[in-house]
């Protein structure tokens, strides 16, 4: 649409350029011409007299006017009117010219022509004409030209969005319906139009990628499912031999060690039912938990390390609308790389907006370096020093972003800091 405004509005100001230059080019013909007939016929009328003065005679239509002046030879104003002094200064200067001149200056537009008898001037005819109302004519035409030009620019303008707003309707619509199938039905399709034009074929390549989207969502839930199903089962069994042998007589460090073991189990199963429900798509959006309970089981989950301190500073008591296991699953990995890289503390801190609650993570580590942040998040990518199997961060921005929420990196040194934001009521 701007591209045709702008193009339109360049095509008339062209037009308008044109249309001035030639309406010049014809008033200035018109004024050339009109002061050529004028010193012609005021030269028919010069008489030379035997003692070599000139006269001239009136001529039937009055030609010698107040735009008309004859000179002698020698620069002697034979018959002419009294004017200003500005235009007498100009005629003067042409009283004496050996051939046709032409001058313009003041608005106004001058011609000496020289009168020659037997190769011999005998007077010089000077004309004048206005410009003035040839100029008032085209500044009346530039500004209907203009006005044109706005009324044909704002036309086109007008037509132009109303042919893209018409065009791309069928578009957004198609948008809309895919936004909403995305959330709520990824079994719908395009109907089939009969026709063949372009919206069509869109229509048909969405749903053939629709279809490969619902293909690969089913065969992850699949997966997903199985690989859930299988680690349940053995998960149970630890935890059952791990029960069964609390109920011995057991040293204080045997029973701590079997009791770490079922904590660790029990998280494990958290964690994979947790995934099982994002694959799913079940997880609960009607769930409520707070800031306060998601930093404390995130931090109660974090691995410990010697010489690294954990602080809580100002956790606040927001709602999230959010599970709590799902909500801890998305901070836990953030906690614990801090804690994996941090010197001796890691802070962790929560900022509202209107829109979003931030928890942010930040260690007093080395920091980031010149790894690009966002690399950070891709599964299997993990620092060089790093232990890990590279999938805890990337891990937690999709639990995140399935919560409607995102992790990214705020700042990469001085101090490293984590985001993990939520929606908010």
């Amino acid at each position: 649409m701007w591209t045709t405004t702008v193009v339109t509005a360049l095509a008339m100001a062209a037009m308008i350029g044109t249309v001035l230059l030639i309406l010049q080019a014809l008033n200035m013909n018109n004024v050339d011409r009109r002061l050529t007939d004028q010193a012609s016929a005021i030269s028919t009328t010069i008489v030379v007299e035997a003692d070599g003065s000139v006269t001239a005679s009136e001529t039937p239509n009055d030609s010698i006017d107040d735009t008309t002046w004859i000179y002698n030879p020698d620069g002697t104003l034979v018959e002419g009117p009294k004017t200003g002094t500005r235009v007498a200064t100009v005629v003067k200067s042409l009283s004496r010219v050996e051939k046709r001149t032409r001058l313009e200056k003041d608005e106004r537009v001058f011609l000496a022509v020289p009168v020659r008898e037997e190769g011999t001037t005998t007077a010089v005819v000077v004309v004048e004409a206005s410009l003035e109302p040839y100029e008032s004519t085209r500044n009346a035409v530039l500004v209907g030209l203009v006005g044109l030009g706005a009324v044909v620019t704002a036309g086109s303008a007008a037509v132009a969005a109303w042919t893209v707003r018409r065009t791309l309707a069928p578009v957004e619509s198609m948008a809309r319906r895919a936004e909403d199938w995305s959330e709520h039905d990824l079994d719908a399709r395009f109907a089939a139009t009969g026709t063949d034009d372009e919206f069509a074929h869109l229509g048909r390549t969405l749903n053939v990628l629709l279809d490969r989207v619902a293909g690969a969502l089913r065969n992850e839930q699949q997966l997903t499912a199985e690989l859930a199903h299988e680690l349940r089962t053995p998960l149970t069994a630890i935890r059952g031999e791990a029960e069964l042998t609390r109920m011995a007589t057991l040293t204080p460090d045997v029973d701590e060690r079997l009791s770490r073991v079922i904590d660790l189990v029990d998280r494990m199963s958290t964690t994979i039912s947790s995934l099982l429900a994002i694959a799913r798509g079940e997880h609960r959006t009607d769930a409520r938990t707070t800031t306060a309970e998601i930093i404390a089981a995130a931090v109660e989950h974090a691995s410990a390390r010697d010489g690294v301190e954990i602080s809580v500073v100002d956790a606040g008591n927001h709602d999230v609308p959010a599970p709590l296991e799902l909500a801890v699953r998305a901070l836990s990995p953030v906690v614990e790389n801090a804690v994996r890289h941090a010197r001796s503390r890691v802070t962790v801190t929560v900022a509202a907006t209107d829109r979003t609650i931030d928890l942010l993570v930040n260690d007093d580590g080395p920091g980031i370096g010149s790894a690009d942040p966002e690399s950070l998040f891709q599964s299997g990518v993990r620092g060089a020093d790093s232990t890990g199997a590279g999938l805890g961060l990337a891990l937690a921005r999709r639990v995140a972003r399935t919560l409607g929420g995102d992790v990214h990196v705020s700042s990469a040194a001085d101090p490293t800091t984590f985001a993990l934001s939520l929606p908010r009521f």
